[in-house]
């Protein structure tokens, strides 16, 4: 993964890869309904909505690992060794890419 920050567009497109198979969302299509269609922009409890999709659909394992993940996002020390409140409220940009390093897919 880059060492730069992902861009939101990355992001849209790196959660479009993660989602059910039952969604059938394009890889772009969170990116290009934005282009194409400004006034059909994506809003963010959308995008955690399907964040949440991704999420439901893990094992007792991955769970384990994405909460970890996520809390290594969210979290700065001195917090980092108690069990986060904040993890509940992560950004979908946070969600994505925790999402992302646990499904093992590259933020483009």
């Amino acid at each position: 993964m880059n060492t730069t920050q992902p861009t939101d567009t990355q992001l849209k497109q790196t959660l479009a890869k993660m989602l059910p198979e039952y969604c059938r969302w394009s890889e772009n299509y969170l990116a290009l309904i934005e282009i194409k269609e400004p006034h059909l922009r994506v809003l963010d409890t959308e995008l955690l909505h399907l964040c949440w999709l991704v999420e439901e659909t893990f094992n007792d394992k991955e769970i384990d690992s994405y909460l970890f993940r996520l809390d290594d996002i969210v979290e700065q020390p001195p917090f980092r060794n108690r069990i986060s409140a904040f993890r509940y409220h992560a950004t979908w940009q946070q969600r994505v890419i925790a999402l992302a390093k646990v499904k093992g897919i590259e933020i483009l």
